[in-house]
């Protein structure tokens, strides 16, 4: 088993060697230590896990921050960019992903609502702030969505994968801005935008984690691709169906026959795509023994 893992930390170039992954990584490693951090101090604290002032948003806020920018960095370190393009990149990014959990950190221990709060001139500016700190996240992550369809040191499948989770990380933030736009994460009666957000947004760990996978599985690079694209369908339509449970105006726990349909077939996809590399991954251990032609009789 340690020699399958070898591999796919081999194939997937995971140590940083440019000064602006470390840095990345960096931002990254205190962003997630924020984030574990304030789920010592919600379970000390108690109080309610929903609401605009919970602890639920320098938890989450962390984390998600956290493993994106770790993400990002790892990608930017598998193109083939200048020092300078990659500094900026990560540079702006990571410093923006710092600063936006930063204030929603704060706001939550002075005890008001982190975003549109827009109570106290100090309360305006700080999300005015948060959304330029959010427009800078965007406009670096069009930059490497762009960039990624350049070519990259990794195998066709695991760059398809990533392009792939980076548009639908583009998808992720529009959804971010239909927030902005709705006033809130509520769209119609009771449609929860943060859940389209939440899915788009991670599908960029969900297909590229799949395509390490096959790395190690006894498939050729072109039945590697047709596993990753058929994924992308079954994770494309587990979207569809928070996409259209959310515009809907329906709670996520109250499910239309459009949605939960959608979601079953996407689920039903990805298991069968997980199954197949699995399967792959022990060919690739153990390989089926060939029976041996014993000889026939003597005549």
């Amino acid at each position: 088993m340690s020699a399958v893992t070898n591999e796919i930390l081999r194939a997937g170039r995971f140590t940083p060697t440019a000064s602006y992954q470390k840095f990345g990584y960096a931002c990254a490693a205190l962003l997630l230590a924020s984030g574990v951090f304030h789920g010592f101090v919600f379970l000390l604290d108690g109080g309610s896990w929903e609401g605009p002032v919970s602890w639920r948003k320098p938890i989450v806020f962390g984390l998600s921050f956290g493993i994106v920018l770790m993400t990002v960095g790892w990608i930017v370190g598998l193109m083939r960019i200048r020092k300078s393009t990659g500094w900026i990149v990560m540079g702006v990014l990571s410093v923006a992903s710092v600063a936006e959990v930063f204030l929603v950190t704060m706001q939550r221990w002075r005890g008001v609502a982190s975003h549109f709060n827009e109570s106290t001139p100090f309360n305006t500016t700080v999300f005015n702030l948060m959304g330029f700190l959010v427009m800078l996240v965007a406009l670096t992550t069009i930059f490497v969505a762009i960039r990624s369809f350049w070519p990259m040191e990794a195998p066709a499948s695991l760059a398809w994968a990533i392009r792939v989770g980076l548009v639908l990380m583009l998808v992720s933030q529009a959804v971010g801005v239909q927030m902005i736009a709705e006033g809130g994460n509520t769209f119609g009666a009771s449609g929860a935008l943060k859940v389209p957000h939440a899915f788009t947004l991670h599908a960029l760990q969900v297909l590229p984690a799949l395509a390490l996978l096959l790395v190690v599985a006894a498939f050729t690079e072109r039945q590697r691709l047709e596993i990753v694209a058929l994924a992308g369908i079954g994770y494309g339509l587990l979207i569809g169906s928070t996409m259209v449970q959310t515009y809907g105006g329906l709670a996520p726990l109250e499910p239309s026959n459009l949605a939960t349909s959608l979601a079953a077939s996407g689920l039903v996809v990805l298991a069968v795509c997980l199954g197949i590399t699995l399967r792959g991954i022990a060919h690739h251990v153990h390989p089926p023994t060939r029976p041996r032609h014993l000889p026939g009789p003597v005549t």
